[in-house]
């Protein structure tokens, strides 16, 4: 590792891209099945993106919606971003056209780059009036007045670099609000350089001569992963999408040292894994598997162990607080239990050297080690609000802590174990699932009374989302009409995979509805409910 780049404070993201161009011109940066790119190849490229931007009519701080699959063009658009003072606001193709129009308001983009095949399956009708560049990837039509990536990167001139703002919007996070509406998380450049340099002492290895294999999104967690391979030098090896076989058999050609995995992901693998062999402590020449995004069970965890060797690494983040708040790595995944009957494999990791981590009851005063009550962080990592709302805000942001929502405790030997969530969300396979948008969409089906979303346990996805519903007499719903409704409104990863039908929801005193009372039987006899 590059002992330059652990620095307080931060380096600033941007600052850091350009050091790799220049340290590893001629290295491997970026491949996928159409082309590889060297580093030195990726900085010529990153310069004329940065000013054809800037050709567009867009200053230092305008907004570039980025939509699409892992590939090389996403990488381009998102460097060029980064090094010429844009802000990324990247998105998950699995939202619904609906959300993604919102979304483009609430950020008033200037410019959106999207996949030729995403426009092909979804139109561009939901497309605001507002946003008026629109520059599509890929292979594929491209919509009247839109134009071909590869026409808009020859547009530019292979201008200089400007100079880096540390405390500049780098990107802006969108999670579903609690009341349904989404919400922006604003990460500076300060803030990426702190991600890099936090996980960067976590994985010290990571250099020229890595391959990393992404088959999750890299808008969200194998993102970082990616950024801190690619300010190592190594080589960032980029699939669209994520497919359990085609891993092992990646694997196993023997270049991939580094594997980043959500844990159904983790799960998918084993599961193929054990119908083909015995464990052999050995995946090819993978000598690292990152993984966060929500928790493992500690089962599936010693069976990884068993099948990749000692290599998995768990981080833990949020979008207010960028990885790693805490680090389990490989040599903390072992078999033993805390004074609380809690197994290490469980927990979250210890804070990292950069962050410091409290727990606070309700009144956000200090608790002692072993009680429990929601997690607060302050770090560099630490993001800087939400985009235009300045209540929230204050609310999560206080002082330099970051109230995380997050609920759970420090055990005698630092380790954090994460056992609730303040607020209701929810994590299925990776992805965060807020209740109330999807208990918008459900109240809207003609015949429901009332709708609880909630969490169950599921071995595969983490949590399985349940809408628990109960109909206006005489009235009669099947679990497909709900399912398909949903369909018709919000991604496919937030649609309820288990409906349930009640005569009458449980409700307290005042008539609100107790969600607890749901969870509560869902989750009985569990330690923790993530």
């Amino acid at each position: 590792m590059d002992e330059s780049l652990i620095q307080v404070p931060a380096l600033p993201v941007g600052e850091l891209y350009i050091r790799g161009y220049e340290s590893y011109a001629a290295e491997p940066a970026l491949r996928d099945a159409r082309r590889s790119l060297t580093y030195g190849e990726l900085a010529g490229r990153a310069r004329r993106l940065g000013s054809a931007y800037r050709k567009l009519g867009m200053e230092r701080g305008g907004r570039v919606m980025l939509l699409g699959d892992n590939s090389v063009q996403w990488v381009e658009a998102e460097q060029a971003m980064v090094t010429s003072g844009m802000v990324r606001v990247g998105l998950l193709t699995r939202l619904h056209p609906a959300e993604i129009a919102e979304i483009a308001e609430d950020i008033e983009a200037d410019l959106l780059v999207v996949d030729a095949s995403w426009l092909a399956a979804n139109g561009s009708e939901w497309i605001p009036a507002a946003l008026r560049n629109v520059a599509v990837m890929g292979e594929g039509e491209v919509p009247e007045g839109a134009i071909p990536f590869e026409e808009l990167v020859e547009s530019g001139e292979e201008e200089d670099f400007p100079p880096v703002d540390a405390e500049a919007v780098s990107k802006v996070i969108y999670t579903s609000g609690t009341t349904g509406r989404p919400k922006g998380v604003m990460v500076t450049q300060r803030t990426m350089g702190a991600m890099l340099r936090n996980l960067l002492c976590e994985m010290p290895d990571i250099g020229p001569g890595d391959v990393a294999l992404h088959t999750a999104p890299i808008s969200h967690f194998s993102g970082g992963i990616h950024e801190m391979v690619a300010v190592a030098g190594g080589l960032n090896v980029l699939e669209p999408r994520f497919d359990a076989g085609r891993v092992i058999e990646v694997v196993e050609e023997g270049e991939v040292t580094v594997l980043p995995l959500v844990p159904t992901q983790i799960t998918m693998v084993l599961e193929e894994l054990s119908r083909a062999h015995a464990p052999k402590g050995r995946f090819g020449n993978v000598k690292l598997v990152p993984y966060a995004a929500s928790a493992i069970n500690p089962d599936r965890a010693a069976e990884a162990r068993r099948y990749f060797g000692p290599v998995i690494h768990q981080v833990y983040g949020a979008s207010e607080v960028q990885i790693p708040i805490t680090s389990l790595p490989p040599e903390d995944h072992v078999e033993v239990e805390n004074e609380h009957g809690h197994p290490r494999l469980a927990a979250a990791g210890r804070p990292t050297r950069y962050v410091q981590v409290e727990v606070v009851d309700e009144e956000r005063r200090p608790l002692p080690q072993g009680e429990i009550g929601e997690i607060k962080v302050f770090g560099e990592n630490a993001s800087s609000g939400y985009w235009q709302r300045p209540e929230e805000t204050a609310e999560t942001f206080v002082d330099g802590w970051v109230y995380t929502g997050d609920v759970g405790y420090l055990d005698e030997h630092g380790y954090l174990f994460i056992v609730d969530r303040r607020k209701d969300m929810i994590i299925s396979g990776g992805f965060n699932v807020y209740p109330r948008e999807v208990e918008n969409v459900i109240s809207r089906l003609p015949g429901v009374r009332e709708v609880a979303v909630v969490g169950a346990p599921d071995q595969q996805w983490g949590e399985l989302i349940t809408a628990v519903v109960s109909t206006v007499d005489e009235q009669e719903l099947s679990v497909d009409q709900v399912i398909a409704h949903c369909r018709t409104a919000i991604a496919g990863y937030k649609v309820p995979k288990r409906v349930e039908f009640m005569d009458e929801l449980p409700k307290n005193g005042a008539g609100k509805i107790q969600k607890s009372a749901i969870t509560d039987e869902l989750w009985a006899g569990r330690d923790r409910r993530v």
